[in-house]
């Protein structure tokens, strides 16, 4: 079975590879596109009565849930696995530059730096404080960890064992008949042209460009990358957790090819990097991509 739906502002599709019956497949649909809902409701920063809006806006939360606790401890890691290169206190920066609630696209203020998610969260079991004036923006992990709660609750709540979940071009894909599932990396500026293939197997996917989601305002040309230096053009990731996929494909994008073979050595993932200018796709021994 296969179905798809929209949910943190993209495409979904979910294909279930095992023998199930037309019940249970209207219940997996309901319980995916359920948990979709009820995770953007709470996290999206684009709902002004989200729980994330809320925290960002009152600067406390008090008695958070062991989710949200849990979301904001592994955004602090990540941070520190990344050697600081993913920070997700840059909501604030966004916001300003014109990618808000609204979507309006229009810059309204001058922006400031990102926080820093280790002093700047202070996080404690019946308390979450937001120091300084940065602001929580989820979208660079987010997706990533909606898909792993997922992935988690297919195997569990519907004992699958095949299948793959698509969020807008992250992924989590286990296997079809014990094969891997094969995948095409997206040219960054020519939508529909693939630059390679690779396959996932019990693996995560995510690819991240600075040619993605671009504007343009009085105040310069703009996407949803927060960095001061870009590396490539396009950075490809596979991994164990769809979270972590999500995070170091933005991450790679501002790194170094020694800090990304040691991101792929400390973190046992895969790094694809492309450059539009060379055409050139460069990977680390484990990604091993096809050329189309």
């Amino acid at each position: 079975m296969q179905f798809s739906f929209q949910a943190l502002g993209t495409k979904w599709w979910i294909e279930v590879f095992d023998e199930i019956s037309n019940t249970t497949g209207d219940e997996v649909q309901d319980f995916v596109t359920g948990c979709a809902s009820t995770f953007e409701r709470t996290y999206s920063r684009f709902l002004s009565d989200s729980l994330l809006s809320t925290l960002n806006r009152e600067r406390v939360c008090a008695d958070p849930s062991p989710e949200l606790i849990n979301l904001l401890e592994y955004g602090k890691q990540l941070y520190l696995r990344t050697d600081t290169h993913f920070n997700f206190l840059t909501g604030h920066i966004l916001s300003a530059r014109g990618y808000d609630a609204e979507y309006s696209f229009q810059s309204t203020h001058s922006d400031t730096l990102p926080g820093n998610p280790v002093i700047d969260i202070q996080i404690s079991t019946g308390r979450i404080e937001l120091l300084g004036e940065a602001t929580i923006d989820l979208g660079g992990y987010g997706k990533g960890y909606l898909i792993d709660l997922i992935a988690a609750q297919l195997r569990r709540r519907f004992d699958l064992r095949q299948f793959l979940i698509n969020g807008g071009g992250d992924m989590y894909a286990t296997h079809k008949d014990g094969e891997s599932i094969e995948i095409h990396l997206e040219h960054p500026t020519k939508p529909g042209t693939m630059i390679a293939q690779a396959t996932l197997l019990n693996q995560s996917f995510a690819a991240s460009s600075p040619h993605k989601r671009v504007w343009q305002n009085d105040s310069g040309t703009h996407n949803h990358i927060i960095a001061d230096t870009l590396t490539a053009d396009a950075t490809f990731i596979k991994a164990t957790k769809a979270a972590d996929a999500d995070a170091f494909a933005t991450a790679s994008l501002q790194m170094t090819r020694p800090q990304i073979e040691q991101l792929a050595k400390t973190e046992a993932v895969a790094v694809a990097q492309f450059n539009i200018q060379t055409s050139n796709l460069t990977a680390t021994r484990n990604f091993t991509p096809e050329s189309k």
